[in-house]
């Protein structure tokens, strides 16, 4: 039985719509597929003798930012306790996954080594700064210097999503998250330059609620708005190799972004409210996310950055483990990592396709028409046109 095999019928119809995707439906069915991708890995894998680290947990190539502060992976909603090779194979399995021109192999040989090198150099001087991307910055515009004021006003993203399910900034629920969040962080005297003036609620990717909370300064030539994301964690339980080391799973996150990606998130906190435990953050005004086809080029960028990010943090949270051991470890496993990633990508695309039939099958699932973008034709200039000769006689 494939373990990845999804029902649709007790999917929500916004996770179908994600799933049916033409495009990337099957990337974000792998997405939601962490922790049942954590059970295989440990069938197909022995993991007791694995040296422990404090895990990124969820590092897929959709969970990499780059914002004003560098470049990096980000979102530490999966981060534990666990086997080192796991960071590893989740990694490389998204790196697989979005390849511009996919073949039966799991990745090139020269991306595998990039990533190899990175991985060892930053484990073997996790004092150095882990490497951000080559030139991914001079790939798009960006206005890094944008207020958080001008981004509510050009309803951009965030701003957006508040407004979408607006809640009144008397709320009951807003007041009290918010409360808690500038207990946590010692800022209540933030309400003295500023004041509670927009509030909205919106679900994330994967369904956790969060609150949307924009603090508005009273004078706008000394402050700059604030737009805090206020969301609940995830609160996974412990297995026999993966586990919780913190008893707040928000403190765990600051903890791992910290050790994965420090001063890449900005006003973190955590805290606890009517018995949720929630994370908070400052929203940045430009966050670029890695949506499309990877050439072999940008793999290999992509590679070697992750793995001197991951190689660096595993150093630095080791446990009950000598360096050395790893890396003898790595060494002797590597093979067996990519066979295994292997498998499962391959398992997971099955699964996959097996979902799309059972969603075309299903007189009970009717999925609204999707908006399909037509390339329009160039018009060709009359002006332009050559003339023809006229017909011989």
């Amino acid at each position: 039985m494939n373990v990845f095999y999804r029902n649709p019928l007790a999917d929500s119809l916004l996770t179908i719509q994600n799933f049916t995707n033409p495009q990337r439906g099957y990337f974000f069915y792998f997405r939601t597929l962490c922790l049942r991708m954590q059970t295989r890995f440990s069938q197909l894998m022995p993991l007791d003798d694995v040296p422990v680290v404090f895990l990124h947990g969820n590092p897929h190539l959709e969970n990499f930012a780059i914002v004003a502060q560098g470049a990096g992976l980000v979102d530490f909603d999966r981060a534990r306790l666990g086997p080192y090779s796991w960071d590893i194979v989740r990694f490389l399995c998204s790196l697989s996954l979005k390849r511009s021109k996919r073949d039966k192999s799991f990745l090139p040989d020269r991306v595998l080594q990039y990533f190899l090198e990175g991985y060892k150099r930053s484990f073997s001087a996790p004092d150095l700064p882990y490497k951000s991307l080559g030139d991914f910055l001079k790939l798009k515009k960006v206005n890094w210097g944008l207020t958080t004021t001008d981004y509510l006003k050009k309803n951009i993203k965030w701003a957006k999503k508040l407004r979408q399910n607006a809640l009144p900034p008397e709320d009951e629920w807003v007041q009290g998250v918010l409360n808690e969040y500038l207990t946590s962080r010692n800022e209540h005297h933030l309400l003295q330059t500023h004041y509670l003036q927009e509030a909205g609620q919106a679900l994330g990717s994967l369904g956790n609620q969060r609150v949307l909370v924009v603090l508005a300064p009273h004078d706008e030539t000394a402050h700059d708005s604030l737009l805090l994301d206020l969301k609940t964690v995830y609160q996974d339980a412990d297995t026999h190799f993966f586990k919780t080391p913190v008893e707040h799973h928000g403190e765990r996150m600051i903890l791992a972004s910290d050790l994965y990606a420090p001063r890449l998130e900005e006003n973190m906190g955590f805290f606890t409210y009517q018995n949720q435990q929630y994370w908070g953050r400052k929203v940045p005004t430009e966050a670029i996310k890695l949506k499309g086809w990877l050439s072999e080029v940008r793999q290999v960028d992509l590679a070697y950055c992750v793995a001197t990010q991951l190689g660096r943090a595993h150093r630095l949270s080791l446990k009950n483990s000598l360096p050395e051991d790893l890396l003898a470890h790595l060494d002797a496993h590597f093979g067996q990592i990519l066979k295994v990633g292997q498998q499962m990508n391959e398992e997971i695309m099955e699964a996959h396709k097996d979902y799309l039939l059972r969603v075309s099958q299903e007189k009970n699932i009717v999925l609204p028409p999707r908006v399909v973008k037509v390339r329009k034709s160039v018009k060709t200039n009359k002006s332009t046109k050559k003339k023809q000769p006229p017909p011989k006689k």
